[in-house]
């Protein structure tokens, strides 16, 4: 049996205007790094055969951030709506076909164990559609999920347009979508603009697709946490502490103590040995390794550091791509970059 084709697609051309920025929302960074590049790095690890990334707003800065993966990158000149962006491929994912995961780049906290629990639902049903919902005590801001009397699925209302009473529902959609490429660009061309923003929703392929007698499934095994999407400074913010507590938490089952940890920020990528104790007010990002039994002083800033077993680095130090070797001590208040 032929491996059937999938492709992964990223939305990543607004602008974000809740964000009240001039830079474009998928380059904000959560816990170190831009929030795009955690959903590419989650990709990644899936192992599917070509991903694209639709870029619109300021899409060089975008393009560069995503050179460095293997990742195609198609423009959307016009922000008209997510049904437009995916439009956008259009080209690319027909000549392929099969199937097409598509994420939003404002969605960053999204686990690759909950994607591969949905490709392999969408595999095994074999439904033209698939789309991921949860449901939240304040779906505020979240397309809803309509469903009749029976429990039925009907159609995702975006909340612009949502009824009083739509808008007490509280399951959402999560913007993300297992599609069968014939179909999704067969029902993309019937979706109008007639909506409060004048935009192509991709949200109304689901009804279109119940119309056309296709088989629609939804896949709900996501938490809610890991669906949050970034609009606002304060979206921003629960992600970045979202992301710390879970770093944090790993570190602690390792094995490496924290001295008040709410203090700490460590990226996730960084690695740390056993027996290490870090205190208060401690950054470490980049490609950052710090080994066994060390002290990280409180104030201190580490950034693409190598430190080595039983080191020590003194209270307000500031290190920038600097190796420090086992069983060496670093002077407090130490300022240094390294190339």
């Amino acid at each position: 049996m032929t491996k059937n084709y999938v492709a992964a697609l990223v939305l990543a051309a607004g602008l974000g205007t809740r964000m009240k920025s001039d830079k474009a929302k998928v380059l904000h960074e959560v816990l170190f790094k831009p929030m795009l590049l955690h959903v590419l790095d989650t990709v990644k690890t899936l192992n599917l055969d070509h991903t694209y990334v639709i870029v619109g707003h300021q899409r060089e800065k975008v393009a560069e951030l995503v050179s460095s993966y293997q990742a195609s990158c198609i423009t959307q000149d016009k922000q008209l709506g997510t049904g437009h962006a995916v439009l956008c491929a259009e080209y690319e994912l027909g000549s392929a076909g099969g199937t097409v995961l598509i994420l939003s780049g404002d969605v960053p906290l999204i686990k690759a164990g909950s994607l591969r629990a949905m490709l392999a639902s969408h595999a095994a049903n074999l439904p033209s559609l698939t789309l991921m919902t949860t449901t939240l005590d304040d779906p505020a801001n979240y397309g809803r999920i309509v469903r009749d009397r029976h429990g039925r699925l009907l159609e995702i209302i975006e909340e612009k347009d949502a009824t009083e009473a739509q808008k007490k529902i509280r399951e959402i959609n999560a913007g993300i979508y297992c599609a069968e490429v014939p179909f999704l660009f067969k029902a993309l061309k019937k979706v109008g603009s007639d909506n409060k923003q004048g935009e192509i929703y991709l949200t109304d392929i689901v009804k279109i697709a119940i119309g056309m007698g296709l088989q629609v499934d939804i896949f709900s095994g996501a938490g809610g946490e890991e669906l949050l999407g970034i609009n606002s400074r304060s979206e921003l913010d629960a992600a970045n502490k979202y992301l710390q507590l879970h770093k944090n938490r790993q570190l602690l089952a390792d094995g490496v103590s924290l001295i008040n940890p709410e203090t700490i920020f460590i990226q996730q990528e960084v690695r740390i040995g056993r027996d290490t104790v870090i205190h208060a007010n401690v950054q470490i990002s980049g490609n950052s390794i710090i080994g066994s039994n060390c002290t990280i002083g409180p104030d201190v800033i580490l950034h693409d550091c190598q430190i080595g077993d039983n080191a020590g680095i003194g209270p307000f130090s500031n290190l920038t791509s600097c190796t420090v070797q086992n069983n060496e001590t670093v002077a407090p208040h130490t300022n240094m970059i390294q190339d």
